[in-house]
């Protein structure tokens, strides 16, 4: 696997919870995308077309920018949906981060 999945900041859940909502997550972002090199491929994929973005000055990205960031961000949604499943809490409080080697 080429990236890692941690639920950050964490304070409501304990360990054991924490690790499966990560599991969760993943088993729902490969579901979404494919395989695990293929969720590797997505969010480097947005990083890449959202820094451009950010760093745009006009409507500079391509089609296929674009569709990596809607593509992500569906699939990054929909994980996340899954990962809490039965939580009644705030899910905008919740942060679960995907860290991807940028390389390959």
């Amino acid at each position: 696997m080429n990236y890692l999945i941690r639920l950050v900041d964490n304070e409501e859940f304990p360990e054991e919870q924490c690790r499966l909502i990560e599991q969760r997550y993943d088993r729902a972002l490969i579901h979404q995308l494919g395989s695990p090199e293929q969720v590797a491929q997505a969010r480097r994929a947005w990083v890449q077309a959202k820094t451009r973005e950010d760093e745009a000055t006009g409507p500079d990205l391509s089609m296929e920018e674009k569709q990596a960031i809607v593509r992500w961000e569906r699939a990054e949604a929909a994980a996340r949906l899954l990962a809490f499943e039965g939580y009644s809490g705030a899910l905008e409080d919740l942060y679960i981060e995907v860290q991807v080697t940028l390389a390959g």
